[in-house]
């Protein structure tokens, strides 16, 4: 969905709906709030927004307290460490904007002061060179840890930067990884996930999307969640051992991994969704779980290697085209499947 504000798109409903990163009561439409004016200070490029619906009621002191400011982008030439100022001529910096860091090159490092509210997955995955985080000591809802952004509590990995090189080993504190939260690190090869952690992604997933060099990662038993899209486009990854608690294989989560050559899928799978491993043209699997009960459309589209299987008898009929493109497994009995 976009709002079109003058010179803004996405700004209002990127900061003010309510996103993975922080429980809000915002509603959509308390995102449909007057645009005030754009501007540029410093480093920054910025949206300001009449904001009297914040007060419920209550009388503000002076205008500037009917206001927030949202940062909708990072101006050239910006390089090495940039300061998310808290306010910006008196107003309240309160977000950031989707896009705000796409355009950065040689930014390094990013701190964000306690007034940013909102901010959506992803957001700072989007600046390419970006190796630290560093968050307020007194942000109520977020703190950061070896240059990587947690929740305040340090339990749920919320952003690592995209610049970050070589292995990177969540805490043994982490309980959980949010929603992109390594999305787009090029430049990380493994990742060590301790036994703390038992759910990856909730359902929005995505969370090593574009991981292109990524080639391992290290998934403890103690996992029961993975969501849609964690590991699509890894493609330098070549193995990944499926925990035994995990029970479904959700859309897209290995979709386009095209060095992806072995994959054990565990008793207990009862479904593998839409385009799960879609154009993964070297992958092998050594047999389907019998407990597999549900395939989604395409889910095994272009897997090229893949051959002498047979489905469960309890699989019910498969998604259109799940084993389109798969010529190894001509032959094989496909219930109710459509290519």
């Amino acid at each position: 969905m976009k709002i079109h504000l003058m010179k803004s798109t996405t700004i209002v409903m990127a900061i003010f709906t309510a996103c993975n990163l922080l429980p809000t009561s915002l509603s959509a439409s308390d995102a449909i709030r007057p645009y005030l004016k754009s501007d540029k200070s410093g480093q920054f490029s910025y949206a300001i927004y009449n904001n009297r619906w914040l007060l419920h009621g209550k009388r503000a002191q002076e205008d500037k307290h009917l206001t927030r400011v949202a940062i909708t982008g990072v101006l050239p030439g910006a390089k090495g460490k940039i300061v998310i100022p808290s306010t910006i001529d008196g107003h309240e910096v309160y977000g950031i904007d989707t896009n705000a860091l796409k355009s950065c090159k040689g930014v390094t490092e990013i701190v964000i002061p306690k007034t940013i509210r909102f901010l959506k997955p992803g957001t700072l995955n989007s600046c390419q060179d970006l190796e630290n985080i560093v968050i307020s000591k007194d942000h109520p809802d977020f703190s950061s840890v070896d240059g990587v952004m947690f929740d305040k509590k340090g339990k749920t990995l919320l952003a690592v930067g995209a610049g970050r090189k070589g292995d990177y080993q969540v805490p043994k504190t982490a309980t959980a990884i949010g929603p992109y939260a390594l999305s787009h690190c090029t430049n990380l090869k493994s990742i060590i996930i301790p036994s703390s952690v038992t759910d990856i992604g909730g359902h929005t997933g995505s969370v090593f999307l574009g991981c292109k060099n990524l080639e391992s990662v290290t998934i403890p038993d103690t996992v029961t969640n993975i969501g849609q899209k964690s590991f699509q486009a890894c493609s330098s990854l070549k193995e990944v051992a499926i925990p035994a608690k995990v029970t479904a294989i959700p859309f897209g989560l290995f979709w386009r991994c095209s060095n992806l050559n072995k994959v054990a899928l565990p008793d207990g799978i009862t479904k593998v969704g839409n385009y799960a491993f879609a154009e993964c043209s070297k992958m092998t699997l050594q047999k389907f779980p019998q407990s597999l009960i549900t395939i989604g459309a395409y889910a095994f589209k272009n897997c090229k290697a893949l051959k002498n299987l047979k489905l469960p008898k309890g699989v019910k009929p498969v998604g259109r085209g799940a084993f389109s493109g798969c010529d190894q497994l001509r032959g094989m009995d496909v219930p109710g499947d459509t290519t």
